[in-house]
């Protein structure tokens, strides 16, 4: 008995199969990925705003009673939230520093305000119960949109995550 090969109809079969169903499996799975790595740096830029808030309220003016010189500054805060942001470039995110009286510090990057001696929050805003509010932004960008149709040469999308948070000085 001889077996031969004989062909058929169905040749190509897996290959039309593979097709239909492992490239948008595949495009599922890359969107699955990318979404927990944007949830992640969303995830680390509130926790690091809200410990850049934490540690400016912790700073208040009864901070500095008797021998105490704990007054903080802008590079301060600003070196609290970039430590607090793990996996976040202090070069790629924006934060901006707010007191009571409407008092702003913007640092974009974050890392330009590094050397900035500024005292903040300023003489009068470092009083118990005055509010403490700080803002960043992220840009993330996503391969997803290198993988959607139609978009051109391969290029990473953009989103802007923003997160703030608002605290009172306690003592």
């Amino acid at each position: 008995m001889a077996f031969t090969k004989r062909k058929s109809r169905r040749s190509g079969e897996a290959l039309v199969e593979f097709t239909l169903v492992g490239i948008p499996l595949i495009f599922i799975l890359i969107s699955t990925a990318e979404m927990a790595r944007g949830m992640w740096n969303y995830q680390t830029l509130a926790y690091a705003i809200r410990s850049g808030a934490r540690y400016a309220t912790a700073h208040g003016q009864g901070c500095s009673a008797g021998t105490n010189s704990c007054g903080i500054r802008v590079s301060d805060v600003a070196r609290s939230v970039a430590a607090a942001a793990v996996g976040l470039p202090p070069a790629s995110f924006n934060i901006v520093l707010t007191s009571d009286s409407g008092a702003t510090v913007t640092c974009a990057p974050v890392s330009s305000c590094f050397g900035n001696t500024a005292t903040w929050p300023p003489a009068g805003d470092n009083t118990p119960g005055k509010d403490v509010r700080i803002s960043g932004t992220y840009y993330f960008s996503a391969a997803l949109g290198m993988l959607w149709p139609g978009a051109g040469a391969a290029s990473f999308s953009t989103f802007t995550l923003p997160a703030w948070t608002r605290q009172q000085i306690q003592f």
